[in-house]
């Protein structure tokens, strides 16, 4: 496992990532699923398959306003879990020691991703 980075967000393109960080990485938000500037149709909660949101500008605008909230130049401690398209898939903490991912979710930004949420152990939100 890689070890734990800072990441101090200077941009966020979703609420799902990727969070750019002063240091250059792009940081994908794991086991979370949020509406992003790329797709037009429903967004799903992937286990029940129930229309959870809309994936259309006026959402993912939302969750990034909502993530950029609670990163935008702040720094977070950030696992690595993974990679994806060209990005560090991570579990990052927030200054003030919540998940960032619970934290997305509890504000409405994201929903839980539960294939990835088991997979990148993400425990349970508090």
């Amino acid at each position: 496992m890689m070890p734990p980075f800072v990441c101090e967000v200077v941009r966020v393109h979703d609420g799902d990532g990727p969070l750019w960080c002063r240091s250059g990485e792009k940081v994908r938000v794991a086991g979370i699923q949020a509406p992003d500037f790329e797709s037009a149709e429903p967004c799903h909660r992937p286990a029940a398959r129930r229309i959870a949101y809309t994936c259309d500008d006026v959402a993912a605008e939302r969750a990034r306003l909502i993530v950029s909230r609670l990163t935008l130049n702040r720094r977070l401690i950030c696992q690595p879990v993974g990679t994806s398209y060209k990005r560090v898939v991570a579990r990052c903490t927030l200054p003030d020691g919540r998940s960032l991912s619970c934290a997305a979710i509890a504000a409405g930004a994201a929903v839980r991703w539960n294939r990835y949420w088991r997979q990148y152990h993400m425990g349970d939100c508090r």
